[in-house]
């Protein structure tokens, strides 16, 4: 596993935590686990050591919980090691139905239409003497998984779960706890980004390489997070102002896994991180 893997799994976090579905409740979600009030909050001007600590605790939390899933993950690819390439290229296609659902694409009313357009493209390409017999049918077969899983409506199961809201209350040390549950009850919203890491850890030789990739991921989200408690009334601020870069972030998050959708099905990103490494 090399630095390549890190930081995708790093950044995959980072724009986690970004995205619309979770950065508008954090604030929430740290008065809740912290016990400070709203009216505490923007009196509160400087570092916040309440809510920090229940911040750190509900990040160790769910990066215990994400960390045992990578490993998990890893060992359960061991299992299936005989059927590893046919496995990379389905999950590969699966990464890149995440990507497409992260971006918003596939609530787009011609998204058939338009992928009856890529295939068209591609098929020109190929005649043209512009793409590889076998860039050709990897990527058929990608946009071909994709649009069985759309005819399906896996998309509108993930945009229904999306929608969920999680209520209550609590303080204290119970944030790490509520960090573990936040790691099972959260992945829903969070799920294209997290499964398709999930899928590469179990592609790694060993548990603790797809421990460190899901560890990686954790620091993604984490991090931002730890920072946010600490400074929780300059992130109030931070969060209204960036409400209108929220489409830009899911842009970027679906082209990212997209992008690594495809260097997986196609086999690419193991001579990458090489590349780069050495």
């Amino acid at each position: 596993m090399g630095e390549v893997s890190l930081f995708i799994a790093f950044t995959a976090g980072l724009l986690s935590f970004l995205s619309p579905c979770v950065l508008p409740i954090i604030p929430g979600y740290i008065s809740y686990i912290s016990g400070v009030g709203t009216q505490e909050v923007r009196e509160r001007k400087s570092f916040s050591r309440k809510a920090f600590l229940a911040s750190f605790l509900f990040v160790l939390g769910f990066s215990l919980v994400f960390t045992l899933m990578g490993a998990t993950a890893t060992g359960l690819g061991v299992l299936f090691r005989e059927y590893q390439e046919q496995i990379a290229k389905v999950g590969g296609a699966l990464v890149v139905f995440f990507g497409l659902h992260f971006a918003g694409v596939m609530l787009r009313p011609n998204f058939l239409r338009e992928m009856a357009g890529a295939v068209s493209l591609l098929l020109a390409l190929f005649l043209l003497g512009l793409l590889s017999k076998e860039w050709l049918f990897d990527l058929l077969g990608i946009l071909l998984v994709v649009a069985c899983f759309y005819l399906f409506g896996l998309h509108e199961l993930l945009y229904r779960q999306m929608r969920k809201e999680v209520r209550g209350s609590v303080s204290g040390f119970g944030a790490f706890l509520v960090g573990m549950l936040f790691a099972f009850g959260w992945s829903p919203c969070i799920g294209p980004v997290l499964g398709s890491i999930l899928l590469y850890a179990s592609q790694q030789e060993t548990a603790l390489e797809g421990a460190g990739l899901l560890f990686a991921y954790s620091l993604g989200m984490g991090i931002p997070f730890l920072v946010a408690g600490g400074l929780l009334s300059a992130f109030l601020g931070f969060v209204r102002s960036f409400g209108r870069f929220f489409g830009l972030v899911e842009v970027a998050g679906g082209v990212l896994l997209v992008l690594l959708g495809v260097l997986i099905t196609t086999g690419k990103l193991a001579e990458l991180s090489l590349l780069l490494g050495g």
